[in-house]
């Protein structure tokens, strides 16, 4: 291997390890700042206000503190996708993150590359011999600021070399000369990196090197934006209709803001020029120049710059349209139809327990709801039964065996992380409630067996049979309502709950008080003796499990 070659691997080992500094520094620095965040992020972040400016800043926040729009928009999802927040503030939140990376971008642009040696050593040094939490995340903050600068400068080192390689010649001549390739080339990078921050590092360093010029860098600058767009798609694809509609209007804001820049490039280098003055001297034509070059130690001040006016602009444009826009996109599809996954469970969120469980609880609820839907439909078939009925409750039974199923894994996963007394205390409060709905669920499909027993052998019962078990069933009712989720209990519910138990049993006895007159006097069959019993057994258990989960959800509020 020629002298020559043995440089151009090094130089590439050097670009590539570089790069992974650097990113590795940004994922450091940010979950640091989380930690030592702690407890007063997650609360910041449980409530999301009303107004349109305070959610943009809340967004805003967020990016800075993750260093990523990327995650600030995830976690968005996980608000929409957990009923936290409506599709009017979640776009206010996205607005408010593309302005936080570039908040980001600028404290990279200083690259301190001194300072960063002693912000390593400072790390480790906190990291080591500290055991305070605070001291010891101070430290993950530092070592992550330190790494991402030693990163940043050793991956523009190697590009520089490999500057006028014919690969990266092809990158200039024919992805980054035209500037929709090098939008698109600025939005697959920070689809990839999940983080336009890294993103705007790498661009940096690129322009740094003298691989791409300083518009040509602008463009790419341009796409960063489009690629969080794109990911915050991807995220919601699973999530539910709200969250898909707030990403696909959000995706239609950065695309509309992508052909306005564009129309407007030169008047965006031009702003980009007078708003960052490199020592006050300009060339005599600089403003009307479209190749013009900056000084290699102003690039980076300005690149960030470039990234920080595209995101005021789409602050400014598009924050008083959100309301209006997130009225006028409809997505297709019925929310009427019985979803077997859940529609608020997002492992993405796992790591911020005090959401995670604003997520399952919403879950419970839904799948609380399903199961009374079930009982309920299960009885009417009792006086007129329907097939298309009954397979939409055998529906309803796959579907909260796959919800009960997803519930508590991500109940399981949630126990794995640490979290304060409150959530200890629910969490297992939680697991019994899934188990509860899931066996009630079980009880409602014996009861259809035995409808269809009923119906396929022909079995009938006497008027005076049916109104007992009307009146049982309409009594277990009003303890299945009590023990729905999403319905609040008053101050006397165990009162009340044992009123209802108590009435329960009285019609109970007298159902099977009459049904053993009628066996007695031969008015009833013996085939329809047992189905009426199996049928008086299950409402009670229906009964019994539903006072359960009553006594369960009285303990969780």
């Amino acid at each position: 291997m020629s002298e020559l070659e043995t440089s151009s691997l090094q130089a590439a080992f050097e670009a590539l390890g570089g790069g992974g500094l650097f990113i590795f520094g940004i994922r450091m620095m940010s979950e640091g700042l989380q930690r030592i965040a702690g407890n007063r992020f997650r609360t910041i972040l449980d409530k999301v206000v009303s107004s349109r400016i305070s959610a943009a800043l809340l967004g805003t926040s967020i990016a800075s503190l993750l260093h990523s729009s990327n995650s600030a928009s995830i976690l968005t999802v996980g608000f929409l996708n957990a009923g936290l927040i409506s599709i009017y503030q979640a776009l206010a939140i996205f607005l408010g993150a593309s302005l936080g990376a570039s908040l980001a971008v600028q404290f990279i642009a200083f690259q301190p590359y001194l300072l960063a040696l002693a912000a390593v050593f400072a790390g480790i040094f906190l990291k080591l011999f500290f055991k305070r939490n605070f001291l010891a995340n101070t430290g993950e903050l530092l070592l992550g600021a330190g790494i991402l600068f030693i990163g940043l400068r050793t991956m523009q080192s190697g590009l520089s070399f490999l500057s006028g390689s014919t690969f990266m010649q092809f990158l200039d001549h024919y992805v980054f000369a035209w500037r929709i390739s090098a939008v698109l080339f600025g939005s697959l990078l920070t689809f990839i990196l999940q983080s336009s921050s890294a993103a705007t590092g790498i661009i940096i360093a690129l322009c740094g090197s003298g691989i791409v010029t300083f518009n040509e860098s602008i463009g790419i600058i341009i796409g960063s934006n489009l690629g969080t767009a794109f990911m915050t798609l991807f995220a919601a694809i699973g999530g539910t209709s709200n969250a898909r509609k707030a990403a696909l209007v959000n995706l239609i804001i950065n695309i509309t803001s992508v052909i306005l820049v564009l129309f407007f490039f030169p008047m965006l280098i031009k702003a980009v020029l007078v708003l960052t003055p490199s020592y006050d001297l300009y060339i005599p034509d600089m403003l009307n120049s479209q190749s013009y070059t900056p000084l290699k130690g102003d690039l980076p001040r300005l690149i960030a710059n470039a990234h920080t006016i595209v995101s005021l602009f789409m602050v400014i444009i598009f924050l008083p349209l959100i309301g209006f826009l997130s009225r006028s996109v409809k997505l297709s599809g019925s929310s009427t139809e019985i979803s077997a996954h859940s529609d608020f469970l997002d492992k993405r969120v796992i790591n911020t327990p005090t959401i995670a469980m604003i997520q399952a609880s919403k879950e419970v609820a839904r799948m609380s709801h399903v199961v009374t839907s079930m009982y309920r439909d299960t009885v009417h078939l009792l006086y007129r039964f329907d097939a298309k009925s009954a397979r939409r409750i055998i529906e309803m039974e796959n579907a909260v065996d796959s919800i009960h199923c997803q519930l508590s894994n991500y109940l399981v996963l949630l126990s794995r992380k640490s979290f304060d007394r409150d959530i200890s205390i629910k969490l297992p409060l939680l697991l019994q409630a899934v188990n509860q709905l899931e066996h009630l669920a079980d009880i409602n499909m014996r009861l259809l067996m035995l409808i269809q027993k009923k119906k396929t052998e022909k079995i009938s019962f006497s008027t005076n049979a049916m109104s007992e078990l009307k009146k049982l069933a309409a009594s277990v009712d009003e303890i299945v309502n009590m023990a729905e989720i999403s319905v609040e209990l008053d101050e006397n519910y165990m009162q009340e709950l044992s009123a209802l138990r108590s009435k329960t049993g009285e019609i109970r006895e007298t159902a099977i008080a009459g049904h053993l007159k009628r066996m007695k006097t031969g008015h009833c069959s013996i085939e329809a003796g047992f189905l009426y019993n199996d049928i008086i057994t299950l409402l009670i258990n229906t009964s019994d499990s539903s006072a359960n989960l009553i006594e369960i959800k009285g303990e969780l509020e």
